[in-house]
């Protein structure tokens, strides 16, 4: 048998040397006498926090006006930490573009001895409905050849769900589930034989599953807490399972959720062009011109190649087979970047963050002029930067700045030559909106001036 976690342990808090006590009326008798040192028992609980809010920001958590755990992001689980018993005042502090934080949620634990406290974070931010879900456990083996589960229904827009757990390949059409939940809901603790399992999700009384977890692994004394959060990455399924671990987690996609990818065209001087995914005779994306921006589709995760030709003659070649590789449940740009007349086309994959924070802005800048040097990019309420530190300094040709939290609000972009003041691109006036996702690709031009910009995504320009 294996103790998970064990929550008292016995100290010695004080020791006594020997005490020489001489007896009155008498300078030879003494009576030497050990003490042995008393034990006291430490109460001690275990709490850990999981943030499953899908349009909340990065969290910290205090406990008695004291950090907890800092940074805390969506679909992330802080780990089992032991606390003494007591009264905890715990606090949910969001952070906010500007630096700041704010206190969203509150709760008051009594935390008892030896007993396992998981705290989520769930519902949403712009309807108000974001709160605390408290689940307690008391501390308990695990025997041994044996896994432990424990089941939470996090996602508020999935009703009334039935969940299989069956051997990996099972037919459930004749099976009754495993357990049902409704938002909220948690199951108990369930002890099952450690093997490989299939993990499937239905609507109440329905089998046409809308979650598979495909064949996952349980393991000996293993102990899982799994959430089903809503999907803010790619496929089609409306939930993800994060499966939340004594330390650290993993996020379970849909087996079927591919990878999102959408191609943009980023080569001043090339012309219309096809793009063939993987040796295939049939384009994926047809007729893209310059500054054209093919939307999202979705295709398997893994390897792949991906070739470019100009569309008024396929034999044109100008990126041949080229290989990229691609993770289940995250989205990509690919951006053709280059110069044609140098014969120096290549693809250059992003990867985009596509969740939107209902207390942000989310923005990706990314350097794809061919012939501009290093840049400096200014995010400014004016198109004065004469005094303005940039937002990203120094930033070479195919770099991207990730995804930003910017604060909603009008601004100006100003690209110049790095450590500089001279304006390439831009000034550029935007409106940027809460929750919204916004991206800009520095770009050569086939116009007028030097240099232009690809909007993508939510990203609205003034003027």
């Amino acid at each position: 048998m294996k103790l998970l976690t064990s929550f008292s342990r016995s100290i010695s808090i004080i020791t006594l040397s020997v005490l020489g006590l001489t007896a009155c009326g008498s300078d030879d008798d003494n009576d030497n006498t050990s003490i042995t040192p008393p034990l006291v028992e430490i109460s001690e609980a275990e709490i850990r926090v999981i943030h499953a809010g899908s349009d909340a920001p990065l969290v910290d958590v205090l406990a008695n006006g004291s950090s907890f755990v800092d940074d805390v992001d969506y679909a992330m689980s802080s780990g089992l930490t032991t606390v003494p018993s007591g009264n905890y005042a715990v606090a949910v502090d969001a952070q906010l573009p500007d630096g700041t934080t704010t206190t969203v949620l509150t709760a008051d634990l009594d935390a008892e001895a030896d007993v396992e406290y998981t705290a989520v974070a769930l519902g949403n931010v712009a309807d108000n409905s974001l709160m605390l879900k408290l689940i307690a456990n008391p501390e308990q083996e695990i025997a041994d050849n044996y896994a432990r589960v424990q089941v939470l229904h996090a996602s508020p827009a999935v009703g009334l769900v039935d969940i299989y757990v069956t051997e990996p390949g099972a037919d459930i059409s004749m099976m009754q589930p495993t357990l049902s939940a409704n938002y909220m809901d948690a199951s108990p603790q369930l002890e099952i034989p450690a093997a490989d399992y299939q993990i499937r999700i239905t609507a109440s009384g329905d089998k046409g599953v809308v979650y598979d977890s495909g064949s996952v692994p349980l393991a000996d004394e293993g102990d899982y807490f799994i959430s089903a959060i809503p999907n803010t990455g790619s496929g089609m399924s409306p939930v993800a399972l994060l499966v939340a671990l004594p330390e650290g987690q993993l996020l379970l996609n849909d087996k079927s959720s591919g990878s999102d990818i959408r191609v943009v065209h980023a080569v001043a001087d090339a012309p219309a062009v096809d793009v063939f995914l993987d040796g295939s005779t049939t384009a994926a994306v047809t007729n893209l011109m310059f500054k054209g921006i093919a939307g999202y589709v979705n295709i398997p995760e893994g390897e792949h190649t991906a070739t470019v030709a100009a569309n008024v003659d396929n034999n044109i070649i100008v990126i041949d087979k080229a290989p990229f590789e691609l993770a289940l449940g995250d989205s990509y740009s690919i951006l053709a970047v280059g110069s044609l007349t140098d014969n120096d086309i290549e693809p250059w994959i992003i990867m985009e963050s596509p969740r939107k924070v209902a207390t942000e802005a989310k923005l990706t800048v990314s350097h794809a002029a061919y012939s501009a040097p290093n840049v400096d990019i200014y995010l400014t309420a004016s198109d004065d930067i004469a005094n303005a530190t940039p937002a990203l300094s120094d930033v070479p040709f195919k770099a991207s700045s990730g995804s930003l939290s910017v604060a909603g609000g009008d601004y100006v972009v100003s690209v110049t030559v790095a450590g500089t003041k001279n304006v390439a691109i831009g000034p550029l006036a935007i409106s940027l909106d809460s929750g919204g996702i916004y991206g800009v690709a520095a770009v050569d031009t086939d116009t007028s001036g030097v240099f232009d910009v690809i909007l993508l995504d939510d990203f609205v320009s003034t003027e």
